[in-house]
């Protein structure tokens, strides 16, 4: 008789501390505040995303080439942390958990209940004419470090789960979109240990025959962490052609103005950080470094 009511206090305990790291948060301002041994990931995000409201789809019919099948992973910048929602548009679809929906903001493998950069991003990429159909595939997780994306990390078996579960599925990754570095930036991660930890993420990726090209954003400005130069001038040395690594956009760019609370993207720098991210997609290929 003892099981249900030790059962529910724990259950009230993890809810209160959930509940107390989110005040916590708001209150210093940062998105980097606190991570609870990924409790908040455990409890909302793989438990609680109902997809009830949501319409399933088929994969979009194509010609070669013409469908952008993107890994979109990080942190809560890569998440739904944006001020307002994104309309639900055309073509672009979702992926969770085996299955393929019609996207829309929040989206589904995502903590947070806003708007995200990556619907933004994808109607961009079709308007452009470059794709016909998107396909979403997110992992984004508020107040994770890059320890916790690599091999040994909390989040490494969901992040490779995730890619795994998507190849069953038939879809074939064209991007991999990494915007992430606010926690690390706050944790002061030595350059040297943020490259290791995402070169082991990138192997393991790799690992699962995944050839797809890593764009890595430059991304350590959250409230009152300023701009990090020195894990930022990391992000961008993580650039290797030879391995498929290549720049993303300059996401430390937006300020302030940019930001309804100082970290997370306002309205406006949802847009404009999606502009930023379709620039880089659709930059020329520059030399990098093979190591």
């Amino acid at each position: 008789m003892r099981a249900r009511p030790l059962a529910a206090c724990m259950a009230i305990v993890a809810l209160a501390m959930f509940v107390a790291g989110v005040l916590f948060e708001r209150w210093i301002g940062t998105d980097a505040a606190i991570d609870w041994a990924g409790l908040r990931h455990k409890l909302f995000l793989h438990e609680t995303r109902s997809t009830t409201d949501r319409v399933a789809a088929r994969p979009p019919a194509t010609a070669p080439g013409r469908t952008m099948v993107a890994l979109v992973f990080g942190q809560s910048n890569a998440g739904n942390s944006g001020e307002t929602r994104g309309t639900s548009p055309r073509n672009v679809f979702e992926f969770y958990r085996g299955r393929l929906y019609e996207a829309r903001d929040p989206l589904l493998g995502a903590t947070g209940d806003g708007g995200s950069i990556w619907t933004r991003l994808a109607a961009k990429a079709i308007a452009s004419g470059a794709y016909d159909a998107v396909v979403l595939v997110p992992f984004a997780i508020g107040t994770a470090e890059i320890a916790r994306f690599a091999p040994g990390g909390s989040l490494s078996g969901g992040l490779l789960g995730v890619i795994a579960e998507a190849q069953k599925s038939g879809l074939a990754f064209t991007h991999l979109l990494w915007d992430q570095g606010e926690a690390d930036a706050n944790a002061k991660t030595s350059p040297e240990a943020y490259r290791q930890r995402f070169e082991a993420m990138v192997a393991a990726i790799r690992g699962l025959g995944v050839r797809a090209p890593v764009y890595v954003a430059r991304a350590t400005r959250c409230a009152k962490i300023r701009p990090s130069e020195e894990l930022g001038n990391a992000q961008a040395a993580l650039v290797n052609v030879a391995y498929g690594v290549h720049a993303g956009p300059n996401l430390d760019a937006l300020g302030f103005a940019e930001r309804y609370d100082g970290c997370h993207f306002s309205t406006e720098g949802l847009e404009r950080a999606a502009d930023l991210w379709l620039d880089a997609l659709q930059a020329p290929v520059a030399p990098g470094v093979s190591r």
